[in-house]
């Protein structure tokens, strides 16, 4: 009896056999690709301009915030940080207003934050080392513990690297 099952079995197990070898073959094509898109994927310029763009964009939008942001407890604190993430004639700006600033925001003892609603980088030149996005953004502005004020704007920015890294170069007010 036991001869009789194993001959009715035999058949089916070898039956599996080319399944298995068509499975396999399919599982080793398809890791290979799998490796060969990944490899390329890893060596694509355009990977790397994409990272570059958002770190930009994400630089960029810092900078503004920065740039708006100010609070009477950390003046100097604030004011640095905006002058570090600024270049060109926009830093000029703010370093030679930079104690008149610090006068009028501690006398007011008012704190002004800057959130980004929307931005986008609209150019980027890598070899140039230039970038230009707009954004638009919200300022919240409370003075010596009074009711805040909200204003909006929007602005076109221009950014520039310096000594490898990108600041904010230039910052005008956009219609629209």
């Amino acid at each position: 009896m036991r001869s009789a099952v194993s001959a009715l079995l035999r058949p089916r197990r070898w039956r599996m056999v080319p399944v298995a070898v068509v499975l396999l073959v399919a599982s080793v094509l398809s890791a290979g690709g799998f490796g060969v898109s990944w490899a390329l994927a890893a060596n694509d310029s355009d990977v790397e301009l994409a990272v570059t763009r958002d770190r930009v964009s994400r630089v960029g939008k810092q900078a503004v915030i920065n740039f708006n942001s100010i609070d009477h407890r950390r003046v100097k604190q604030d004011m640095r940080r905006a002058i570090d993430g600024t270049t060109g004639p926009l830093r000029e700006v703010l370093e030679g207003s930079r104690e008149q600033r610090v006068e009028q925001v501690t006398k007011a003892k008012s704190v002004t934050e800057a959130e980004i609603l929307a931005s986008a980088l609209t150019e980027l030149n890598t070899r140039q080392g230039k970038a230009r996005m707009i954004a638009s953004y919200k300022i919240t502005k409370t003075e010596d513990g009074g009711k805040p004020t909200t204003s909006r704007w929007r602005v076109r920015a221009e950014l520039t690297r310096t000594d490898g890294q990108w600041k904010l170069n230039r910052m005008t007010p956009s219609a629209g």
